[in-house]
C-alpha cells in the first residue's frame, strides 16, 4: 500500500470549503453594491476547493480505510464514495454557477466596470483609468437570487459547510 497524505490533504479541503461557503454566504445575504472582491474570493475559493477536494481523494484512496476512518470525526461526508458523490454535484453546480456568472459580468454595462476619472492633484487635472470596486444593485441583486447561487450554496451546505 502506498503512503497516503489524506491526514494532510483532508483538512486544507475542509478549509477550502469552509472558505467558499463562507464567500457564498457573503453574496447570498448581503444588499446593494455588492463589491467585485467577494467575486473574486468566491471563484479563487471555488477554485482551492477544486484543487484540494482532488487532492483529498486521490490521497483517501491509497488507504480507503484510513481516510475513512479519519473522515468519520469530520462531521461531511463519511465514506470517499459519498465524498465523490459531493464533489461531483459540487463540481456540477459551480459549472452552472460559473456559466451564469460568465453571463452577467458580460451584460454589464463597460461603465459599471470600469470608466475614466479625473483627479486634481495640487491644481494639475489628469485622466486615470479607474476599475469599478463594486457591481450596481440593479446587477447584483438579481445574481444573489440566482437559482445557480442557490444551488451551488445548496451542495456546499450539503456537505456541512
Amino acid at each position: 500500500m502506498p503512503l497516503s497524505q489524506f491526514p494532510t490533504a483532508m483538512p486544507a479541503a475542509v478549509s477550502a470549503v469552509l472558505r467558499v461557503a463562507a464567500a457564498l454566504r457573503y453574496i447570498r445575504d448581503s444588499s446593494g453594491d455588492l463589491p467585485f472582491r467577494a467575486l473574486d474570493e468566491l471563484q479563487d475559493a471555488l477554485r482551492a476547493s477544486k484543487i484540494t477536494t482532488f487532492a483529498a481523494l486521490s490521497e483517501g484512496a491509497k488507504a480507503p480505510e484510513a481516510a475513512e476512518a479519519f473522515m468519520s470525526g469530520l462531521g461531511g461526508p463519511v465514506t470517499l464514495a459519498a465524498y465523490e458523490a459531493a464533489a461531483m454535484d459540487i463540481e456540477a453546480k459551480a459549472s452552472a454557477w460559473n456559466t451564469y456568472l460568465g453571463g452577467v459580468l458580460q451584460s454589464l454595462p463597460v461603465d459599471a466596470v470600469i470608466g475614466m476619472v479625473t483627479i486634481s492633484t495640487d491644481g494639475v487635472d489628469t485622466r486615470h483609468i479607474e476599475r469599478r470596486a463594486f457591481m450596481p444593485a440593479a446587477y447584483a441583486d438579481p445574481l444573489r437570487a440566482s437559482q445557480e447561487l442557490a444551488d451551488l450554496a445548496a451542495a456546499f451546505e450539503a456537505v456541512g459547510a
